[in-house]
């Protein structure tokens, strides 16, 4: 696990996917993780200094792993199960609750 000091998620914009890691610098690191992704990706959350709950935040959405992509990816509804100080920080506007209403683009994804 690379370490870091701000906690993030980001959100697949087709498939509504989450990823919670952390980095120094949360802009490049999704541009990094963008290159190998075929759907845009959004940030939804930067916890300034609370890189170190990513483990706990981890533990906490476990059930709702996918292994449709490569990493740690969960699948949408684990937003609800997040620590109640995470979730409040969360732009709900910017959450994609209806990536399932998207057609899929042909020969990419799951």
């Amino acid at each position: 696990m690379t370490g870091g000091t701000h906690l993030y998620i980001i959100q697949m914009d087709r498939t509504g996917a989450i990823k919670v890691g952390r980095s120094n610098d949360v802009e490049r690191r999704c541009k990094q993780l963008q290159t190998s992704c075929p759907y845009p990706l959004i940030v939804l959350l930067v916890a300034k200094r609370q890189g170190n709950r990513e483990q706990e935040v981890h533990r906490r959405l476990k059930a709702y792993r996918t292994a449709s992509f490569q990493g740690e990816w969960f699948r949408e509804p684990a937003l609800g199960e997040l620590p109640t100080d995470l979730y409040e920080m969360l732009d709900i506007e910017f959450v994609n609750s209806d990536w399932w209403k998207k057609p899929p683009e042909p020969g990419v994804g799951p």
